[in-house]
């Protein structure tokens, strides 16, 4: 590696640095041992290809541990810096809890110290835990502020007898245990289109990059490999928080920290994942990363370097389970996100660009009865969601009427008695007035509006002799409409003159006795009965329509938004190669995993289907 000035941003710097804070507690006392930081400041630096050592500049909210041994014996005391105003370099070191600060004692003494303090590292000093993460996080292009909360630093053993003729503090001279590296990356001239990376991978053969599990020794000498590395990872991965976009004309930087150690030619490799999960692989030149030193590389990648990923796939071999049991779906090739669609309700893919509108149901129901006459069909009910509201016949025809007699259930026949239901005794007369069901009409709204009319259409033909069609009439009693919204059953409709409108069609005869409210109203366990009749003359000289048409009847509607999947994957974690899911309810669902990513100029997404019958 060539000769380069690099910015070197180094461990635990603060925005600002303030005068050593003075404890009070001992200001006047020679018994509190006093620490201090030595070692010249540097923000630049020239790397040689074995790398040159990290400079230390110590920040206002930087807390080192401790420990004492011999005379004066103390295990990970916190001491917060407090660098000097103008060389922050230099610093002095306060004691941060009065019930941990050393006093010199008689005799030797030996204290030993690393950064940053970790208030649970209550081990010996030959062996305080050390780890490093496989994965770091870059914050943004050419941002080296995740290496400060990733190095550890420990200082040299200071070994000391107090004397009153020479009073001096206790100074500590820090060492990080790691490398930093510095990987600069462009394009190479030509390349037609940018590259988002989405990470940055090195993998050694030869020796650990990271530490999942370490110690390190506070006592030994500078000069010694303090580490014991017992648990190293040979990788180390780099994500980001705003991606970084590598170009053909500016190198953009990417900062690791690293395990010492020594990797040989054709052992250290270096993968680079574009926003489309395809990789560029190149191999890096030997290199012995040191402690406290840092390093740079340089390389252009060819876009015809990077292999294409297999795309994503899910599969299942089970398509049919009991509840409870679990379906597990294979998963292959790559995927930026990986969402699941169970296909029971709040979780299915047609919502998932949409809002779930959720209507409540509304039943409608009736009683009646007919009287006289030969022809056995003379009302159907019909349900409409374009009538305008104006009860009048022209009106009333000119919408769109939906026959929904079928639903209920009617009578068939007369009445033995040629009378109705308008006193209460005939009204509780058994199986006079026959009950048309409770019926839901829900599927006959539109969408696009919450009302819908449901109306009697009362008709009778011209009389014949030879058919005997004399005229029938039928009697309604209890009209009733429910809304219901959850457990909670709420009446919007009743039988009232407000709430049902009669309309005798054009063809009655002038004075004829046409359709109407029957008799004086009466009570029945606290509901007023008020008995309505569809009628017309006898032996009509001409067809006869009436009509008994509803209030609009209001559903309520509840919007849940777009259905929610499961998250199978998330951006930047790791591909699973399966995921399993149990069913609470049988039933047959239709079931989606997708899966998408990015391409270099696009995103694509890959859909796969399955049906799957869950039994009890």
């Amino acid at each position: 590696m060539k000769k380069i000035l690099i910015p070197i941003w180094l461990l635990g710097l603060a925005a600002g640095c303030q005068e050593a804070p003075v404890e009070a507690s001992f200001a006047a006392s020679e018994t509190a041992v006093r620490f201090v930081g030595a070692g010249p400041a540097a923000t630049r630096t020239v790397v040689e290809a074995d790398g040159t050592e990290i400079s230390v500049v110590w920040g206002s909210d930087d807390v080192i541990g401790i420990f004492g041994r011999g005379a004066t014996a103390g295990n990970n005391y916190p001491y917060a810096a407090a660098p000097e105003r103008n060389e922050p370099s230099q610093c002095t070191f306060a004691s941060t809890d009065l019930d941990k600060i050393f006093k010199w004692s008689r005799g030797e003494q030996a204290f030993y110290a690393y950064y940053p303090y970790a208030e649970d590292a209550d081990a010996e000093p030959n062996a305080l835990p050390v780890v490093l993460p496989t994965q770091q996080k870059q914050h943004g292009p050419g941002s080296t502020e995740h290496l400060a909360g990733l190095g550890v630093m420990k200082a040299a053993p200071v070994t000391r007898v107090f004397s009153e003729e020479d009073p001096a503090p206790v100074g500590f001279t820090f060492r990080n245990l790691f490398a930093m590296v510095e990987i600069r990356l462009k394009m190479a001239p030509g390349t037609a289109v940018d590259v988002p990376v989405r990470r940055i991978r090195l993998l050694s053969e030869a020796a650990p990059l990271t530490i999942g599990a370490g110690t390190v020794d506070l006592t030994a000498p500078v000069a010694d490999d303090p580490l014991d590395i017992t648990d190293g990872k040979k990788e180390a991965v780099l994500v980001f928080g705003e991606q970084p976009v590598l170009n053909k004309t500016d190198y953009q930087s990417f900062w690791l920290m690293l395990a010492p150690g020594r990797h040989p030619e054709g052992t250290l490799t270096l993968e680079v994942t574009a926003i489309d999960n395809s990789t560029c692989t190149t191999t890096l030149p030997a290199v012995a990363f040191k402690a406290n030193c840092n390093y740079r590389q340089d390389a252009a990648l060819s876009l015809d370097e990077f292999v294409p990923a297999e795309a994503f796939n899910a599969t299942t071999i089970v398509t049919e389970c009991r509840v409870g049991e679990p379906v597990v779906f294979a998963l292959s090739g790559e995927a930026e996100t990986v969402d699941f669609y169970s296909g029971e309700k709040f979780h299915q893919w047609e919502y998932a660009d949409k809002d779930r509108l959720e209507y409540s149901d509304v039943f409608f129901s009736f009683r009646a009865q007919m009287q006289g006459g030969a022809q056995l069909h003379p009302l159907t009910v019909k349900v409409s969601t374009d009538f305008d509201g104006t009860f009048e016949e022209p009106n009333i025809l000119a919408a769109a009427w939906t026959d929904v007699t079928t639903r209920f259930t009617l009578p068939t026949k007369p009445w033995t008695a040629n009378n109705g239901p308008n006193t209460l005794e005939r009204y509780l007369e058994e199986g006079r007035m026959i009950p048309s069901g409770e019926v839901n009409l829900s599927a006959y709204y539109d969408e696009k509006s919450p009302y819908l009319y449901v109306a009697f259409f009362y008709h009778v033909d011209k009389y014949d002799a030879t058919l005997k069609n004399s005229r029938p009439g039928i009697w309604f009693t209890d009209i009733m409409a429910v809304r219901a919204e959850g457990d909670t059953r709420i009446p919007i409709l009743s039988q009232t003159k407000e709430t049902v409108h009669i309309v005798n069609g054009d063809k009655y005869a002038e004075g004829e006795a046409g359709s109407d409210w029957q008799g004086t109203p009466y009570e029945y366990n606290g509901t007023t009965i008020s008995p309505l009749r569809m009628w017309c003359v006898n032996n009509p000289p001409g067809d006869r329509d009436a009509y008994a048409v509803m209030n609009k009847l209001e559903r309520k509607v509840s919007n849940f938004g777009p259905d929610k999947p499961e998250s199978v994957k998330g951006g930047g974690t790791e591909m699973p190669r399966d995921f399993s899911y149990a069913f609470a309810e049988p039933g047959t669902y239709e079931t989606i995993l997708v899966g998408r990513s990015k391409t270099l100029t696009d995103e694509t997404e890959t859909v796969c289907r399955f049906t799957v019958t869950v039994k009890p």
